[in-house]
């Protein structure tokens, strides 16, 4: 009796993950007033959104070869094999455990602590700001509360108070208190910002050398866009073929006989404009050859076999002479 098992062997794909800052900033309420009280010049005075890629890796998986469709045929011991193949077909391991798959995710999402202060207009302004008659008024005596704000922390570093506290950790408490109220209401003018990161995925398969080919767009406010919209500004990839190699012929005859990959070297290049942002030599198989195994060794003895997922290439091959 023989045993025949088809499976496919797999193609490399490439998962870029692309650690992807959004930075937004909010005006403050007193805003337009920034200049008038604190001499402060070039505050924004509407709502700014900017993506920016500050970070990325890659990993790869494999997908089925549809030109490496074989048919294993088993004798002996290999009649018993078993087969583990991936959802698609691919092989992955026959008599042993398939490799785990890698990681989906590189870059937890984090939330940076905002720069500013967060809280409402209300609940910072003194009472004599909130009695003001009009939005300038409020920014004047808000302005003069900031300064007054300075020279009180200008006075209790130098040891100029009136009102000098008694020890080191009740001043460190003074000048920490003074320095939250400064920044929350130096936030009504300058405003707030917040930069959160976020983990995105682009797949990318190399079949075959390229130069300066479009993976994907970024748009500053947006994010990351489709290739065609020009809103976006280009990432390019380059995919170079370190080592070429010629297929050799593929006999799948009937016979006791397996195939794997042996794949080849792949460089990608990334780039923004005319900066390179990484280069990496990875294995790819569409680069590489196919090479047949002799299948012989599944027929006298118990064969553990495990192949690369990504590449289809043999990582483990041990046989055990059980009777």
């Amino acid at each position: 009796m023989v045993r025949a098992q088809t499976y496919y062997l797999p193609k490399t794909v490439v998962r870029f993950h692309l650690l992807i800052e959004k930075e937004t900033y909010q005006p403050g309420d007193f805003a337009r007033y920034a200049e008038r009280y604190l001499r402060l010049t070039g505050v924004a005075q509407q709502q700014q959104v900017n993506h920016r890629v500050i970070d990325c890796h890659l990993s790869t998986i494999g997908v089925r070869d549809t030109s490496k469709c074989f048919v294993a045929h088993l004798k002996g011991k290999g009649e018993k094999a078993a087969f583990h193949l991936s959802d698609d077909g691919v092989l992955l391991a026959i008599n042993d455990e398939p490799l785990p798959s890698p990681s989906r995710q590189f870059f937890p999402r984090t939330t940076a602590t905002p720069q500013g202060s967060q809280l409402s207009t209300h609940s910072v302004l003194s009472a004599e700001a909130l009695a003001a008659g009009s939005k300038a008024k409020m920014a004047e005596i808000t302005a003069q509360q900031i300064i007054d704000l300075r020279e009180q922390r200008q006075l209790l570093a130098t040891g100029e108070a009136d009102n000098m506290p008694q020890d080191d950790q009740q001043l460190q408490y003074m000048l920490q208190r003074i320095d939250q109220q400064h920044d929350q209401l130096m936030a009504l003018f300058v405003g707030t910002t917040v930069r959160d990161t976020t983990e995105h995925q682009i797949l990318y398969c190399p079949d075959s050398e390229v130069t300066h080919h479009i993976l994907f767009r970024m748009s500053r406010r947006m994010g990351i866009v489709d290739c065609d919209d020009l809103a976006g500004v280009p990432y390019y990839i380059s995919v170079r073929n370190l080592y070429p190699t010629e297929q050799p012929l593929l006999d799948n005859k009937k016979g006791e006989h397996l195939y794997a990959n042996i794949p080849g070297m792949a460089r990608l290049t990334l780039q923004y404009q005319d900066v390179e942002l990484g280069s990496y030599d990875i294995p790819v198989a569409q680069f590489g050859i196919v090479e047949l195994r002799d299948g012989s060794f599944f027929k006298r003895y118990v064969t553990h076999l495990q192949l690369h997922p990504a590449t289809g290439a043999v990582v483990k091959m041990v046989c055990e002479d059980k009777k």
